[in-house]
């Protein structure tokens, strides 16, 4: 069955209501675990039908955000999306006053209620019109950029339509091309700070209500963070600023040289003269090279992305009225995932296929755990699968960049490690703006300039007046949508540069170790996922200066003359 034919429905939230009543009154009046755990699994079943609904019609809004009747779906779940909250929460208070808790662990693992727990921490019937404020205030900002028509050079662009001209070897078309990207960024700037000035001051009241200090705390226990908090986060990013921060230095010196440029402005982002890789083949031959490679790297890649290619389950370029970013969701209904991308004929067009499709065979991988709470890790976790699949991939990617293959992996590694000073930036300043959420649009720029001095001291943006007046963040769409979603992606690349360690030394041995992650899912924390893996913990003191070390004397090894 394609994605096309999926069966869709709305979700009655008055029938939900009256389900979980009949759930509730069984599981309260059980004699015994067996009983409760028959409603649990009926409750998943419903939870799963639900999940995969509401999926495809957020899905097919960003596949088009100017089609009314996509909107109107999109906005159906959006406004029930409280009420199901509060549905589910009552059967989660009665799961966590069981008398069959410890039968419920035995069952399904300590995960489980460890995660009921928290979503307890999260809800209350009485922020249930500030959540829907919220969702309303995220989709304005989807709107926003989805919406971007940024004129250069005599046509139209979307901001992924313009990201090729980012890369260009010539550098003044790179520096137009930027200027413009700004330029509407300025325009908006206004609605920018209006917009994130309301998120953050609803998030405060929100986790004021539930009687936090700030959102913090709350933004932690949303983000399921159950087995670290900020204090092993800020010391994870002062080994960033320790270990890495130096060698990205060193690094742009190696830039400035094989550029042949005296000095490195921030729209020098390409790596080489004649500017970065690029894949070589349209879309559909990309897609069909990288089925081959998928059949090639194991045999259940090769089943996962057959059922990819011929489901229909990826929509991969750039167009009109299509929202930016990538991404991949999933229908636990019917046990599929999708693949959402925007190809603009640039090298990121294969990292984010192998990346979204890293995520896409996790979930494929662990479509036979027991609950749809399981199907997905926590999203440090998930990164993981994402980021390391990059790696595991490497061996075919002369398949997509011929000549240009050693260029593609040193920029990948070195765009990699570079990432780490950025990644820990918008923690930090998330972390101080819901610390500070009376302060002003004025002083967030400011404090991001400062931050900026400290994760990214040689970042020069010339003349251009939207970055250096502090604003670039409002690019950065976790920001907005999915706040302390970040620091997760600088945790799993550190997890998945020891993928690739392991996989130069035992290819065969780190690719199990990455199928039985794959498979676990999100039945264990962040920390248990990563022991299962085999992995070194990134909050470890040395894991990140033993990594970075190891990943340091490859780029070291490296011949860029010959690049």
């Amino acid at each position: 069955m394609k994605y096309k034919d999926f069966p869709y429905k709305r979700v009655d939230i008055e029938t939900q209501k009256e389900l979980m009543a009949g759930w509730l009154t069984r599981f309260e009046n059980a004699e015994t675990a067996s009983e409760q755990i028959t409603v649990l699994k009926e409750v998943d079943e419903s939870s799963r039908e639900y999940s995969s609904y509401q999926s495809i019609a957020s899905l097919n809004f960003s596949r088009n955000i100017n089609d009314e009747a996509a909107k109107s779906e999109r906005d159906y779940y959006d406004s029930i999306g409280p009420d199901i909250q509060e549905v589910y929460n009552k059967l989660d208070q009665a799961v966590d006053a069981s008398r069959f808790k410890a039968d419920l662990t035995e069952k399904w693992g300590a995960t489980f209620l460890k995660k009921i727990e928290m979503e307890l921490k999260t809800f209350d019937p009485k922020i249930m019109n500030m959540l829907r404020k919220e969702t309303d205030l995220r989709n304005e900002y989807t709107k926003l950029t989805a919406g971007a028509k940024i004129e250069f050079d005599g046509k139209s662009y979307n901001l992924a339509g313009l990201g090729p001209f980012h890369t260009h070897e010539d550098r003044n078309l790179r520096k137009r091309s930027y200027a413009a990207r700004f330029q509407w960024f300025e325009d908006n700037a206004d609605e920018f700070d209006e917009l994130y000035d309301k998120l953050v001051k609803l998030r405060h009241e929100i986790a004021t209500t539930l009687g936090y200090k700030n959102f913090v705390e709350l933004g932690y226990l949303r983000m399921g963070r159950s087995d670290y908090g900020p204090d092993e986060v800020a010391n994870f990013r002062k080994q960033i600023v320790d270990h890495v921060v130096p060698i990205v230095t060193q690094l742009l010196e190696q830039k400035k040289a094989i550029l042949g440029l005296d000095h490195l402005y921030f729209y020098d982002g390409i790596n080489f003269k004649e500017g970065d890789p690029k894949p070589k083949g349209t879309p559909e031959e990309l897609v069909a090279g990288a089925q081959e490679m998928y059949h090639e790297l194991s045999p259940e890649t090769g089943e996962f992305f057959d059922i990819m290619v011929n489901e229909e389950l990826m929509d991969l370029v750039n167009r009109e009225g299509k929202r930016p970013g990538g991404f991949c969701t999933s229908f636990p209904k019917y046990d599929r995932p999708y693949i959402f991308s925007n190809f603009n004929g640039t090298d990121h067009d294969i990292t984010v296929l192998t990346h979204e499709a890293g995520h896409a065979f996790q979930c494929y991988s662990s479509r036979n755990q027991p609950l749809v709470s399981y199907l997905w890790p926590t999203m440090e976790s998930a990164e993981i699968h994402s980021m390391s699949m990059e790696f595991f991939t490497w061996p075919w990617m002369e398949r997509f960049f011929k000549e240009e293959t050693d260029r593609f992996k040193y920029k990948h590694i070195a765009g990699s490690l570079s990432f780490l000073p950025y990644g820990a930036c918008v923690d930090h300043f998330q972390h101080w703006v819901y610390e500070n959420p009376e302060a002003t649009p004025k002083d967030r720029k400011n404090k991001w300039l400062e931050l900026e001095s400290i994760y990214l001291p040689n970042r020069d943006y010339d003349d251009i007046k939207f970055p250096k007046s502090g604003g670039i963040w409002q690019g950065q769409l976790h920001i907005y949508q999915m706040p302390f979603y970040y620091i997760d992606y600088t945790l799993a690349q550190t997890c998945a540069f020891q993928f690739w360690i392991k996989s130069e030394e035992n290819r065969e041995k780190a690719w199990g170790d990455y199928m039985r992650l794959c498979k676990a899912g999100g039945s264990l924390p962040f920390t248990g996922l990563v022991e299962l893996a085999g992995l070194e913990l990134p909050f470890d003191d040395g894991c990140l200066e033993s990594v970075v070390e190891k990943v340091s004397n490859w780029l070291d090894s490296v011949d860029v003359s010959s690049l």
